[in-house]
């Protein structure tokens, strides 16, 4: 499946993964003083396994992302195949953010069904935070791999110079 394109620049992907970072970890917080924090039970030994290995599953979903960018025609100006490659990154950054925050609504939802107060929150969000922060960031790691994908029939995307000249 070829990644879709968005229209953006390095500043904007970086200022969205940021604000998606902070938005979600804020959220989870919020909601763990709402439902009570840990003064209820903890939950059995099944759910909170359950709910780690739901985040492993979207933080393993989120890792094979950059394998769906397709190569860039070589034949592209310099500027053109360097505005593509930033708009292939944004929308893999967006499939990122989805794989990887879908654990974290499962145990929200666990978190209201379940007399188990805060700690489903607990559970899933601290391994759930660093997977989103580590999948999501545009990082040297991160723009490499979606570069590789993007140069391997002779483009020159300029994808990580990109990001890092901001």
């Amino acid at each position: 499946m070829a990644s879709e394109e968005f229209e953006a620049t390095p500043e904007e992907v970086r200022r969205f993964a940021l604000l998606q970072i902070v938005l979600t970890g804020g959220f989870l917080v919020l909601l763990f003083f709402m439902l009570g924090g840990t003064d209820a039970d903890y939950p059995p030994a099944w759910l909170s396994v359950l709910l780690v290995v739901l985040v492993g599953v979207g933080a393993f979903l989120s890792e094979r992302v950059w394998l769906s960018a397709a190569p860039l025609p070589s034949d592209l100006t310099a500027d053109e195949q360097r505005r593509r490659a930033i708009g292939i990154f944004a929308g893999q950054t967006v499939r990122k953010l989805i794989f990887c925050e879908a654990p974290l609504l499962l145990a929200v939802v666990v978190t209201f069904v379940s007399g188990h107060g805060g700690w489903p929150l607990v559970i899933a969000g601290f391994p759930g935070m660093l997977a989103l922060t580590w999948q999501v960031w545009p990082s040297l790691r991160n723009t490499s791999m979606t570069a590789a994908m993007l140069d391997s029939q002779g483009a020159e995307s300029q994808l990580v110079e990109s990001f890092l000249d901001t």
